[in-house]
C-alpha cells in the first residue's frame, strides 16, 4: 500500500472508510497502526476510560495498556513507542460512536508519567504524551 495522505480536518469515516484510507491497521486499541506506512492513529474514543486534554496548542495522550504502561516491541508497549517515533506521522481522531473524526495531526514533544486506575480499578502507572498540534 502506498504512503495514505493526511485527511482534512474534521473529515468523517465510517470504520470501513477508515480501513479503506488506511489499509491494513491495528483495530483493537486508541494507538493505531500500519506495517505498510508511517501514518500512526490516536482515537480519543468515548468509550475509553482514558481522558484526552486537548487545547488550542496541544493534546495530552494517555499511553495503551491495563498493567505499568511502558515502551518496547512487545505487546501492548509497541503502541506506546509508535508515538514517540521521529518517523511517525500522527493523527487525532475522536471517535463519539461508530464514526472517526479526524481533528489534527500532532507531533511528539516529551512523555511523563502519572499514576492512574485500570478499567479494573487497580492502580497503574500510564504514560502521558504531550503532543503539539500542528496547523
Amino acid at each position: 500500500m502506498k504512503n495514505p495522505p493526511i485527511p482534512k480536518k474534521n473529515q468523517i469515516f465510517s470504520p470501513v472508510e477508515l480501513n479503506d484510507w488506511f489499509g491494513s491497521i491495528t483495530k483493537m486499541r486508541g494507538i493505531r497502526f500500519s506495517k505498510e506506512h508511517d501514518k500512526v492513529l490516536l482515537i480519543n474514543s468515548a468509550r475509553s476510560n482514558y481522558e484526552d486534554i486537548v487545547n488550542e496548542k496541544e493534546v495530552i495522550y494517555t499511553g495503551t495498556g491495563e498493567k505499568d504502561q511502558e515502551f518496547g516491541t512487545g505487546n501492548p508497549s509497541a503502541w506506546n513507542s509508535k508515538i514517540k517515533d521521529p518517523d511517525s506521522v500522527l493523527l487525532y481522531f475522536e471517535k463519539p460512536k461508530r464514526t472517526y473524526i479526524f481533528k489534527f495531526p500532532v507531533k511528539y514533544v516529551e512523555h511523563y508519567y502519572e499514576n492512574e486506575k485500570n478499567k479494573a480499578g487497580i492502580m497503574r502507572r500510564v504514560i502521558k504524551f504531550k503532543l503539539k498540534i500542528i496547523d
